[in-house]
C-alpha cells in the first residue's frame, strides 16, 4: 500500500517554469505505477514571485514548504534583474539559502555520471572514459564560511568570512555519505585542505576518519586534499566513486566535475535532511534565462531530480529507478535536446516536452530479477 505525498512545486525564474511542468507527468505516472499517490501545490519564488509580491521569498510560498513533505525546485535568478533590489534581496539570498537553513538541508547530493551513450560530449579522452565515472558528490551545506559570520573593516582595509564547523554537523554528512557507500558497495573519498588549514581542515578529516573507524569499518576511506582532487577529477576521475566535502569546497568541485557529463542539463541534485529525509530538489543547470522560453531547454535534469526524490524523501526506490531506467532508454533510443548533440551535428534536436514525454512513454515497472 502505497502513501500519499505532497510537494510544493517552485518552478522559478527562467527555464524552471517549463521544465517543471514538463517533469510532472513522469511524476505522477511514476506515483501511479507504485502505489503512491501525489498532491503537487505551485508557488512562487524569485522573480516569478517579485513581480507579484514585491519579494522574491513571499510568505505564501514559506507557509507552502512547511506543510508539504518535499519541495521540488526549479531555479532562481535572472542577473538582468540583479539590479532591481538590494543584494541581500536576490533570491540566491533571499530564497535559497534560508531555505537551506531553515530546514537544516545539510546534505547536497550532486551525482555526475558520464553516460555512455553521451560520451562524446565528454571533454574527456577515450582512455579516461573506458572505465567510466560514476561520482556521487555528499557536500556538506549549512556550515563552514558560507554561513559563518560576514565582517569588513569600515576603512576598506579588510573583510573576512569566518569558516567554522560544529561536530555534529560533520558527522551528520559523513553518515550520509558513509551508509550510501555501504548501500552501494563503494569506497569514500573526503576531501580537505588538513595540510594548511591547521583548524578546520584537520578537525574535518579527524572527525570523518572518526565516524569511519567507530560506525564504517568495513566502507573504504581515504583522504584527498582538495587541490590535488581538483586535478584527479581530470585525469583519473574513474579512480573515484563517494566524494564527502566541506560546503565551500563541494560548490567548487561539483561544479567542475559537473563538465565531465557534457552538459548541465544532465546533472539533479537532492538538499536534504539527514534526521527528517524532508528535502529540496533541483536540477543543476540553473535559470538559463538565455533559452527560456524557447522549449529547447533540456528536462532530463529535472526529471532525474524527480527521481531522487522518490528515492531520499519518499523511500520509493522502485519509481525512482523507473525514472532513471526510461531516462537511459530515451537517450539509448537516440532522442536529444540541442545541448545533447555535438557541434556541427546534423541530427534535429528534440523540445523540452518532446524529450520528457519520451521518457514518459518508457516508464514501466522493472522486471524482477530472478535468483
Amino acid at each position: 500500500m502505497g502513501k500519499h505525498r505532497q510537494i510544493a512545486l517552485l518552478p522559478g525564474d527562467g527555464i524552471g517554469p517549463e521544465i517543471m511542468q514538463a517533469t510532472l507527468p513522469i511524476i505522477f505516472k511514476a506515483a501511479e505505477l507504485t502505489g503512491d499517490d501525489i498532491t503537487a501545490t505551485p508557488g512562487l519564488i524569485g522573480w516569478a514571485a517579485y513581480d507579484k509580491y514585491h519579494d522574491t521569498m513571499p510568505e505564501t510560498t514559506w507557509k507552502l514548504c512547511v506543510e508539504v513533505d518535499a519541495i521540488l525546485f526549479g531555479a532562481v535568478g535572472l542577473p538582468g534583474r540583479d539590479k532591481e533590489v538590494a543584494a541581500e534581496m536576490r533570491p540566491e539570498r533571499r530564497a535559497l539559502l534560508p531555505l537551506r537553513k531553515h530546514f537544516q538541508l545539510g546534505c547536497n547530493i550532486r551525482p555526475v555520471v558520464v553516460m555512455p551513450e553521451l560520451a562524446e560530449l565528454s571533454p574527456l579522452k577515450d582512455h579516461l572514459l573506458k572505465d567510466g565515472v560514476n561520482l556521487t558528490f555528499f557536500r556538506e551545506l549549512v556550515g563552514g564560511d558560507y554561513f559563518g559570520e560576514r565582517r569588513e573593516d569600515p576603512d576598506g582595509q579588510w573583510a573576512e568570512d569566518v569558516c567554522r564547523y560544529e561536530r555534529q554537523t560533520i558527522v551528520s554528512i559523513a553518515r550520509m555519505a558513509f551508509d550510501f557507500a555501504k548501500k552501494t558497495g563503494q569506497p569514500v573519498t573526503s576531501i580537505d585542505k588538513a595540510n594548511v588549514l591547521g583548524a578546520t581542515g584537520t578537525f574535518w578529516r579527524s572527525i570523518v576518519q572518526e565516524v569511519h573507524d567507530t560506525e564504517y569499518p568495513e566502507v573504504v576511506l581515504d583522504h584527498v586534499y582538495v587541490d590535488a582532487f581538483n586535478m584527479y577529477l581530470f585525469i583519473k576521475p574513474s579512480r573515484y566513486s563517494v566524494i564527502l566535502t566541506s560546503n565551500a569546497h563541494g560548490d567548487i568541485l561539483s561544479d567542475g566535475a559537473a563538465g565531465l557529463a557534457g552538459s548541465l542539463g544532465l546533472l539533479p541534485s537532492a538538499s536534504i535532511n539527514s534526521n527528517t529525509s524532508f528535502g529540496l530538489y533541483e536540477p543543476g543547470g540553473g535559470s538559463a534565462p538565455d533559452i527560456a522560453g524557447k522549449g529547447i531547454a533540456n528536462p532530463i535534469a529535472m526529471i532525474l531530480s524527480a527521481a531522487m526524490m522518490f528515492r531520499h524523501s519518499f523511500g520509493n526506490d522502485a519509481a525512482a529507478e523507473m525514472i532513471e531506467e526510461a531516462v537511459r532508454e530515451t537517450l539509448r533510443y537516440g532522442f536529444r535536446t540541442k545541448d545533447l548533440l555535438p557541434e556541427g551535428s546534423s541530427q534535429e534536436p528534440v523540445s523540452t516536452t518532446t524529450m520528457a514525454n519520451a521518457v514518459l512513454d518508457r516508464l514501466k515497472m522493472p522486471v524482477p530479477q530472478v535468483a
